[in-house]
């Protein structure tokens, strides 16, 4: 499934317009950067609630499919300005964690 298609199954807030057409293989979930860096796949959904602007450098260190913010968090568009350089796509939601990655087991 392309990033663009996940944003429209889950009603997911594009952060960014960058990496839309990233195929998502599958869905990690994880806050702490050091962990995902050695765990998050290529083509992953990463689920995360943080914020700060090294969740960019991960997801594209590791070929993340996208990063989604969970929880409603607030992401500076300083963060957001970085993403699109590196065309990385940050989503959000306001959905939790376990529950947008149930939701992504199921149109995946």
């Amino acid at each position: 499934m392309k990033v663009e298609n996940l944003v429209k199954e889950l009603n997911l807030v594009k952060l960014t317009e960058a990496g839309m057409d990233k195929e998502i293989t599958d869905v990690y979930i994880g806050d702490l950067l050091s962990i995902v860096m050695s765990k998050c796949q290529e083509g992953s959904a990463w689920i995360t609630s943080q914020t700060h602007m090294n969740i960019v450098q991960v997801a594209d260190l590791n070929d993340a499919a996208c990063i989604i913010i969970a929880g409603g968090a607030q992401v500076e568009d300083s963060i957001i300005s970085k993403a699109e350089d590196a065309g990385v796509s940050i989503l959000s939601s306001d959905k939790e964690s376990y529950e947008l990655a149930w939701k992504i087991h199921e149109v995946l």
